[in-house]
């Protein structure tokens, strides 16, 4: 018994639109890990806050925050883009296969979108992760060098 050619065709339309969903699930994971971490920087704002002192500490530790928060922010609408490319990318693909107005330029331009975008929002992330490593590198010296008290 020979599959009926419209169970063939669906097949492809589905095997076509679903590889960019892996995309959409990957740029999902990204953006889920820049929100944890942008709740951890919260956090930490929050902590500094209840502590109440004042003084050039408070200050240096404020401006790193904000720093972070500026990295992750940018990391989170880069991928939050990309995701939404992609979306349209399924939906062109979807399009495509079922002849109702596929466009093969906005096909390039929505993947490119998607990628540059994803690209862009983990270098901000690489950012965000290099500025919280100077800043326990920096804690890290300023604890040795403080005598300790017994």
């Amino acid at each position: 018994m020979q599959t009926p050619a419209i169970v063939t065709d669906l097949a492809s339309i589905v095997q076509t639109a679903l590889a960019p969903v892996f995309l959409l699930a990957g740029t999902a994971g990204f953006v889920g890990v820049y929100e944890m971490r942008l709740g951890r920087v919260s956090d930490r704002l929050n902590a500094i806050q209840e502590k109440g002192e004042r003084g050039g500490g408070r200050r240096t530790q404020l401006d790193y925050l904000r720093r972070r928060t500026l990295a992750l922010e940018i990391a989170v609408a880069l991928g939050t883009f990309a995701a939404i490319c992609t979306g349209w990318a399924i939906l062109n693909l979807l399009a495509g296969a079922l002849q109702f107005g596929f466009r093969e330029e906005n096909l390039f331009w929505f993947f490119g979108g998607a990628i540059l975008s994803l690209i862009g929002s983990l270098v901000a992330f690489l950012v965000e992760m290099l500025i919280a490593g100077r800043s326990m590198l920096r804690q890290i010296r300023m604890d040795e060098t403080t005598p300790e008290r017994d």
